[in-house]
């Protein structure tokens, strides 16, 4: 038994990760944005099947780190930044990882990059892969990869993170990792969409298939690995997240197939879309680099209500055939 664990972030994933490590700690802090938040969420995220254990505290103090062996990060990508310089004083070279995926809104950095910048002498870690809140909790067996450049903070956080349930695997790739993690929520949009209008499963293949595509050139372009966006952060975590409707980003795109409008649509998922979170910003980039990424951009048009779903797919069946 390790001693103490905190995780900031008192959402699904955040929350499942604390019942599911919390027999691995005498003790987890489970922070919250704030008091309102305890009091919504209580003893059992609305999300989750099972309550939390009794060796969880749920609170919004960051002082508790202070009595903490190691701190995990699963906020939402829009509060990164802030949760990091918040954290600061108390870290005193403790080891700190993330589960959060997307690209940091205020500055279209990877969130490695803000961390370094926020926290210089720190190790970066990302856990990523394909893991929903509600199997996880359930301790249905699962695979997640852990990313650091640093042997030694990989080597900790896989021993933090590895149950009896949940494998967890090492990776050095840690920009593949994270554009696997967060380009995959835009596709999963897209996958939403497409099942939404009734498609089937032969375009669902094709739509996954060319969106690794997609997801590889970006990340490639960026520095990533080809052999990473194979693994369980890239085709993993894509394969799931397009497939079932514990998606909240393929959730999403169903609505926007009904033609409903992306803030209407946001508003009835009610829990944070990081796809939409990501969009603009990822098209960016890939202008930058002059990467193609047509999936991505047909679901941008949707989303700013300049295309149809049926218009948007029409575009990318109609685009000139070329080479694989």
């Amino acid at each position: 038994m390790k001693k103490s664990l905190t995780i900031i972030g008192a959402g699904a994933w955040g929350s499942a990760l604390a019942i599911v490590l919390s027999d691995k700690f005498d003790h987890i802090f489970l922070i919250a944005k704030n008091q309102n938040s305890i009091e919504k969420i209580g003893i059992q995220h609305h999300a989750l099947s099972k309550p939390f254990s009794n060796n969880i505290s749920l609170g919004c103090n960051y002082g508790v780190i202070d009595k903490s062996e190691a701190i995990l990060i699963a906020t939402p990508s829009y509060a990164f930044s802030s949760v990091l310089s918040s954290i600061k004083s108390h870290l005193n070279k403790k080891p700190i990882a993330w589960v959060t995926k997307g690209f940091d809104p205020n500055n279209g950095n990877l969130l490695h990059e803000t961390f370094t910048q926020k926290l210089p002498g720190y190790y970066p870690c990302i856990i990523s892969g394909p893991t929903f809140a509600a199997e996880i909790v359930e301790k249905k067996p699962a695979a997640i990869v852990v990313a650091s450049e640093d042997k030694a903070t990989r080597d900790f956080w896989v021993d933090t993170i590895q149950t009896n349930s949940l494998r967890a695997y090492t990776n050095s790739d840690i920009i593949g990792v994270q554009v696997g993690g967060s380009v995959k929520n835009i596709l999963a949009i897209a996958a939403g969409i497409s099942s939404g209008l009734g498609f089937g499963a032969n375009t669902q293949a094709a739509l996954i298939t060319r969106g690794l595509a997609e997801m590889t050139r970006l990340g490639v372009a960026l520095g990533g690995e080809t052999i990473t966006f194979q693994g369980l952060s890239g085709m993993g975590d894509l394969v799931l997240t397009c497939s079932d409707d514990l998606s909240r980003n393929r959730r999403f795109g169903k609505e926007l197939s009904n033609n409903i409008p992306a803030e209407q649509a946001i508003k009835n998922i009610n829990a944070t879309v990081e796809g939409f979170n990501a969009l603009k910003l990822v098209i960016k980039i890939a202008d930058k680099y002059q990467i193609e990424m047509p999936i991505c951009e047909q679901v941008l048009s949707v989303i700013k209500g300049t295309k149809t779903p049926n218009e948007a797919v029409t575009e990318l069946l109609l685009r000139k055939p070329n080479q694989e």
